[in-house]
């Protein structure tokens, strides 16, 4: 029997531990030997493994990040049937009624954690242990053979530095790189930024309300005065940045005077799409019956197959052609809606996609369109060309635009730079001789090396593979780049090494040199992901390595999203791998099934979203004779209490005798404040009432979807989903004075944005009439209409 085929990997991120059990639980027991190699003193990668970072030694320590670039408490932009691995269900992990949809960054450390637990012997973690360089040598005419250079990290250990470290070494049949795209944070080399180089930083460390507050306090921004924050970098964390600082802003206002004067300026290269979290989904039905609208999770209709055209689905790889761009823009239009697409598609102009000479970015954000509506967060389309450091300690910014005019932005206070990451220390410990077959650009982080197999390795150096050098929904995609360097590596002879056939290296080299085709095309054309096709390429490589795709009986054979759960490969034939794979397939069809409780959160949080802003308000009411008319703003500010996630407050201002005069003050809250463990409501309290309705208690009611949403066609021929929500109150309420008194809304959404809605409001009061006769009963109403 032939001995283990060792593997060195490099990283225990999610890339290292699915590379490391696919090596171990795929194949025949004794077939690989792998170790992980990780400089840190846990596994995770980046993502915090604790809700709070205990390695500081405070008393109360702050909810910090672990590495520096991902907050705890940051909520994944994919669903949890898309941050996951095959093999491993949410269930498993986390109760079941207090999964979230979109885990926190805490939560995905935990879901590592526990598969670590569960597939990696703690043997194959070697962590602490740093690499510092390896060589790749063949001797008297043997199949080449890595040796992998580390030191110790010591942790926190006095007395020891990196030069005090013995330099040890082991050789291996083979390397996995799993070291992580996002390795370093980069800020580009833009002329002057130096000189203000105090006042700027990165957004990886902008997360929480503590982080800005002190970002501004180091650039003089807690003193009295005015000035612009400006986020430099668009996409999805540009999208964030700008969003954390315009809450900041709109939290703080009421309080702290002096951070009034000051603005959000968002800077980005090209034009983009804003994407909520949850979108409208339509399940395909036959004719004669009622099309059920659902909300679901963004990657769940994104990623759906029913949008790919019939037959085997083909990768689509390369630069982005005017044709797709315009295609894309149609189906983003069609699916958010036109009001959403006037302020959630930055720059795009015309909504043709014509005028568009680049393709669209994409940023997934809950606020971020809605503060650009509300003027918080002022968008520019340009390229910053110069920073110029002014003697009041400010700054000027010069951003050329696409029609090639200069604009100044004057009095820049501060500078978030949401550039992204690179990708190239974490493959310096790469020997140049490979690095050089490997066609490594120093300077390219879109493409740092040339690859064939989608990414996974490079038939010239065919015993090194890559596991998630790859940037987008990549949990999914990082366990099947495992699975094909394994599947490589298994079929290879343990003597001669690996042997391709002529076809394949034919097939290796095309797709070599579409890469670099790719590489050197017009940046320009350049889509955002390099591999940007999530669902051509999980489809592809599941039809390559012959892995069936799981059917979701409720959306049929052939229709339903792409996801990591519905692709098992041949290997994972235990009962316990087998089970996890049942129970969230029968969560994913649970999700799908029509009203669920998955569609009902996802349509809170859509019209809870769509609230923010100002609103022109229409109010009737049987106190008094005539219309009063007004504004209407939703703010949002930090959550009051433990338990909400998101909260508003509401402040009318109406026009009586011209006068315009304060009317009602609420607060809205989004939290799990339903009876039922797990629901999420909207919460409001009103919290002064001073023209009518004064004898009304005010006390919180939850706003309560009734039935699922309905699709209607109001006349203008736009189709929009009507959704009820109500709430009855009466004495069992704990309410004094005999209230009896009921809530009625009506949305309606075009897309994802509320066009208009209602509330109206009847109560009753038993015991006193307005004359404050004993014995009476008072019936009242009041309806008030709103509209943008």
């Amino acid at each position: 029997m032939s001995r283990p085929k060792k593997v060195a990997i490099i990283g225990a991120g999610p890339s290292g531990l699915v590379a490391a059990k696919t090596l171990l639980h795929n194949y025949p027991k004794g077939t690989f030997s792998p170790t992980i190699f990780e400089k840190g003193h846990e596994i995770g990668g980046l993502w915090p493994i604790d809700s709070r970072d205990t390695t500081k030694e405070t008393r109360t320590p702050r909810r910090r990040p672990h590495n520096g670039f991902v907050d705890p408490s940051m909520p994944t932009n994919q669903s949890r049937f898309t941050v996951t691995f095959s093999d491993l269900a949410w269930e498993s992990v986390i109760d079941g009624s207090d999964i979230p949809m979109f885990p926190q960054a805490w939560q995905a450390g935990k879901y590592l954690q526990v598969y670590a637990e569960r597939y990696i012997p703690k043997e194959t973690l070697r962590l602490g242990h740093k690499v510092v360089g390896s060589t790749r040598e063949a001797s008297g005419g043997s199949r080449p053979l890595w040796t992998i250079q580390w030191v110790l990290e010591r942790n926190n250990e006095k007395g020891k530095s990196p030069t005090d470290q013995e330099t040890k070494s082991e050789t291996f049949d083979y390397l996995i790189v799993a070291s992580g795209y996002f390795s370093k944070p980069y800020t580009p080399d833009i002329p002057g930024l130096s000189s203000f180089a105090e006042q700027v930083f990165h957004s990886s460390a902008i997360h929480t309300k503590e982080d800005i507050h002190l970002m501004l306090e180091k650039c003089g921004a807690t003193k009295d005065g005015s000035g612009k924050l400006v986020v430099i970098g668009g996409s999805i964390s540009g999208a964030e940045a700008a969003s954390a600082l315009a809450l900041f802003l709109s939290s703080m206002s009421a309080t702290a005077f002096q951070y009034r004067g000051y603005e959000v300026h968002h800077i980005c290269t090209r034009s983009f799409w804003t994407i909520p979290y949850y979108l409208p989904y339509a399940a395909p039905q036959d004719d004669t019956q009622e099309k059920p609208v659902q909300f679901l999770p963004l990657d769940l209709v994104l990623h759906d197959l029913a949008r790919r055209p019939p037959g085997p689905v083909q990768y689509n790889f390369g630069p982005v052609s005017q044709q797709q761009e315009i295609k894309v823009n149609e189906y983003f239009l069609s699916l958010l809606g036109d009001q959403h697409a006037g302020y959630g598609n930055i720059g795009g102009g015309s909504r043709d996609g014509t005028n568009n000479t680049q393709p669209s970015l994409i940023a997934i954000s809950d606020d971020y369109a809605e503060y650009v509506q509300s003027g918080s967060v002022r968008p520019t389309i340009g390229r910053v060309c110069a920073i110029n450091r002014t003697q009041s300690g400010q700054a000027n910014v010069d951003i050329k635009g696409p029609d090639g005019k200069m604009i100044t932005l004057q009095n820049v206070t501060a500078i978030v730079a949401a550039t992204g990451f690179t990708p190239f220390s974490s493959l310096s410990f790469l020997p140049k001789d490979v690095l050089s077959k490997l066609e490594y650009s120093a300077e390219d982080s879109y493409f740092p090396l040339i690859l064939d197999e989608k990414g996974t390795s490079n038939a010239e150096i065919p015993d090194i593979g890559f596991v998630g050098l790859y940037r987008g929904p990549y949990w999914g995609i990082m366990e099947m780049q495992a699975r094909r360097v394994a599947e490589t590596w298994y079929r290879a002879d343990s003597e001669k090494g690996i042997r391709f056939s002529m076809e394949e290296l034919k097939n290796k080299a095309q797709e070599r040199q579409s890469m670099r085709d790719y590489k050197n095309a017009d940046p320009d054309s350049r889509g955002q992901f390099p591999m940007g096709d999530y669902v051509g390429l999980m489809e592809t490589f599941a039809r390559d390595m012959g892995i069936p795709r799981a059917p979701l009986l409720e959306a049929g054979e052939r229709l339903g999203p792409v996801l990591p759960t519905r692709y098992m490969a041949e290997g994972q034939t235990k009962p316990s791998m087998l089970a996890e794979s049942h129970i969230a397939i029968a969560s994913l069809r649970d999700t799908f099934t029509h009203d669920s409780d998955t569609s009902k959160t996802g349509l809170t949080r859509a019209i809870f979203r769509a609230l923010h802003g100002t609103w022109n308000f229409s109010r009737v009411s049987s106190r008094y004779d005539g219309e009063i008319t007004g504004t209407a703003r939703f703010s949002p500010t930090y959550p009051t209490y433990p338990g909400y996630e998101r909260e508003y407050t509401y402040n009318e201002v109406n026009r009586v005798d011209r006068a315009l005069r304060p009317l009602d003050r609420s607060i809205y809250r989004l939290g799990q404040t339903g009876t039922h463990s797990g629901e999420v409501q909207i919460s409001i309290l009103h919290s002064d009432s001073d023209i009518e309705m004064e004898e009304a208690p005010l006390l919180p009611h939850e706003l309560r979807l009734v039935g699922p949403p309905r699709l209607e066609d109001e006349g203008s021929g736009r189709e929009q989903y009507v959704v009820r929500a109500g709430r009855y109150m009466s004495s069992e309420d704990n309410i004094p004075g005999g209230f009896e008194h009921s809530y009625e809304y009506v949305f309606r959404l075009e897309g994802v944005a509320i066009s208009s809605w209602e509330c109206n409001v009847k109560y009753n009061k038993i015991g006193t009439d307005n004359y404050g006769v004993s014995g009476g009963e008072v019936n009242e109403w009041r309806r008030t209409v709103y509209r943008r």
